[in-house]
């Protein structure tokens, strides 16, 4: 029986431990949150800081893992140092720093000629506004690592947005920088990857939906993504050799593009699948492949089977409410009984505030829901969101 450290016990991975078992995986679940909620699926639980590199290699070691598996931003660089440390398979080291510092990568990107918005990297708000005399406007400020959910983004559309900007980024900036890029016109595509062996297959493509707002907030991800075949062509020539172009040659991958016509632009990639539903349950509803247990095979030396891969219909509606304190919410439970609902929730409580969509952990609820196809799924996540009613305070 094959011992896989998992980063993260969060309930949205609660389906990673569950496939995991299922396949004969042992799982040992570390998490620094000692109430983690998925951490009863795991074999083993571990409450431990995981950023705590010396406390993390010494429960891999006493506990003689065979793999670990970062499942979400925080986990990529402390499973990299792992691996090193363990000579297990997985990311190095430099890989793990280019896909968690957005400066880094795109210089990266820049150096393999890798299509990107021009960028500056800075860390004072005197910095930025000299900056933006290069970059222009409509721009993008954004820490260059913040650990996920669209933390600290916002667009600038003159000069007199800076100084909010960068107050907005300032709380969410772990790595002390800050990256200011022009804005791409187009759409913006989700483009989730294994590499094997240096050998990048595309799992799952969806396109976004997003309101004029600053923070560019996403309301729903829509697989597969509405392109033409001459399109989904360049993406994913174009995603597979920002992937490699970072090192990331056995592993998962979850990159964000745009599209505009037949130009795509890198916006990121992230050296672990995508968050929250995507890992453990779209991708797999989408393309028809059990991604935990792919990406455990393969991270323990077992080469996977990706020879028939689909494009079935998944839409990801999130829920925003209008702006006011939540006072009850009605439905949920109907839909969740509903064919087709792969997963239905709220994740506000009474009395918390809703509609203020600062970044993506501000969203009041979620749909997932599949078709035969994405207009079948696009019809039923409407009609779920129609049905589920928000009782609202207005603030």
């Amino acid at each position: 029986m094959k011992k896989i450290a998992v980063l993260g016990a969060s309930t949205y991975n609660i389906n990673v431990y569950k496939k995991l078992k299922s396949e004969g995986f042992y799982t040992l679940a570390i998490d620094g949150n000692q109430f983690a909620e998925a951490a009863l699926f795991a074999d083993k639980f571990i409450h431990v800081d995981y950023s705590d590199i010396d406390k993390l290699i010494a429960v891999c070691q006493e506990h003689k893992i065979d793999a670990i598996m970062p499942i979400n931003e925080w986990g990529v660089m402390p499973a990299a140092k792992v691996v090193t440390e363990l000579g297990l398979i997985g990311n190095s080291e430099k890989t793990a720093l280019l896909a968690t510092d957005k400066g880094l990568m795109r210089q990266t990107w820049k150096e393999h000629k890798v299509a990107g918005p021009d960028f500056i990297v800075f860390k004072t708000l005197e910095e930025l506004k000299i900056g933006l005399q290069k970059i222009g406007f409509p721009c993008v400020v954004k820490p260059t690592f913040s650990g996920g959910g669209g933390r600290g983004i916002s667009v600038l559309k003159s000069i007199e947005d800076a100084e909010w900007a960068f107050e907005f980024a300032l709380p969410a900036v772990k790595y002390g920088t800050l990256i200011c890029e022009e804005f791409i016109e187009g759409t913006e595509l989700t483009v989730e990857t294994i590499s094997v062996d240096g050998e990048v297959f595309i799992l799952a493509m969806s396109d976004k939906e997003k309101p004029e707002l600053r923070t560019r907030v996403a309301t729903s991800l829509n697989y597969p993504a509405n392109i033409s075949e001459e399109q989904r062509i360049i993406v994913e020539e174009t995603v597979k050799k920002a992937v490699l172009a970072l090192g990331i040659i056995s592993g998962m991958a979850h990159s964000e593009v745009i599209l505009n016509g037949t130009e795509v632009k890198m916006v990121e990639t992230g050296a672990r699948g995508g968050g929250s539903h995507i890992f453990p349950l779209i991708i797999e509803a989408v393309s028809g492949i059990n991604t935990p247990v792919v990406f455990a095979h393969l991270l323990t030396g077992k080469k996977p089977n990706l020879s028939n891969i689909q494009r079935n219909g998944v839409v990801y509606r999130f829920l925003n409410p209008p702006h006011g304190i939540l006072k009850e919410v009605k439905g949920v439970e109907e839909v969740r009984n509903w064919s087709g609902i792969l997963d239905v929730g709220v994740t506000k409580k009474n009395g918390e505030e809703v509609g203020n969509l600062k970044n993506s952990l501000e969203r009041a609820g979620f749909v997932v829901a599949s078709g035969k196809d994405r207009n079948t799924a696009q019809q039923l996540a409407n009609k779920a969101e129609l049905h589920i009613k928000f009782d609202i305070d207005p603030i």
